[in-house]
Order: C-alpha cells, then sequence, then structure tokens
C-alpha cells in the first residue's frame, strides 16, 4: 500500500508540560520499536503554547487495526496511561481526552 499521511492535535496541560517534553526527548526504546512494527515513520510531535501537532507516515494496510492492536501491548499501554494524562481534550472533542485526527486540506509534494 502506498505510504499515507496522518496529521493530528491535542492540547498539552500547563502543569505537564515540562514533564511531557522530557518523556519525549527520552521515548522508551520499546515504544519507538512497536511504532516501526506497525510500519509507522517519519513521526514528529510539534508544539506550540498548549497546543500539540503531531504527524506521522504510515505505510501498512490497517492503520486503525494497527494502532488498536499496538494499544494492547503491556508497555504501550503503560505509556499511553502516563501520556494521556497530560492532556486537555482539543476544542469541540470533549469526550476525546486524547489526540483527534485532522483532516489533510493541502499537500505539496
Amino acid at each position: 500500500m502506498a505510504m499515507q499521511r496522518y496529521g493530528m492535535a491535542v492540547r498539552l496541560k500547563d502543569e505537564k508540560r515540562q514533564y511531557y517534553i522530557e518523556n519525549h526527548a527520552n521515548v522508551w526504546p520499546e515504544i519507538l520499536e512497536e511504532l516501526k512494527k506497525i510500519n509507522v515513520q517519519n513521526y514528529s510531535i510539534f508544539l506550540k503554547e498548549d497546543f500539540m501537532f503531531g504527524y506521522l507516515e504510515y505505510t501498512g494496510n490497517d492503520f486503525d487495526g494497527d494502532m488498536g492492536n499496538m494499544q494492547q501491548i503491556p508497555i504501550v499501554e503503560k505509556w499511553t496511561k502516563l501520556m494521556i494524562d497530560c492532556f486537555n481534550p482539543f476544542p469541540n472533542n470533549e469526550d476525546n481526552n486524547s489526540w483527534v485526527m485532522m483532516d489533510e486540506i493541502f499537500h505539496l509534494d
């Protein structure tokens, strides 16, 4: 399958800012390996004030399935629980306290 681009957004709790930044300066190696196993590449997270933007490229065949399966891995589940506590829901998505997917409206290759 061709590479797919994904953009996502979330808001960072001010009191968790340094914790989140420090953890992402030293992501657990097991987390990075699991992302690579499910064909995630070129993954970046950007921060401006409390707004975070994530970008990744996916080369697999079932993004939702791969992401769901990855969350069942104990070390990933542990990481996710620690990181999700750092987020405020994105505006108009109060029922979701994690990343929300964005629509791509422009791309220049």
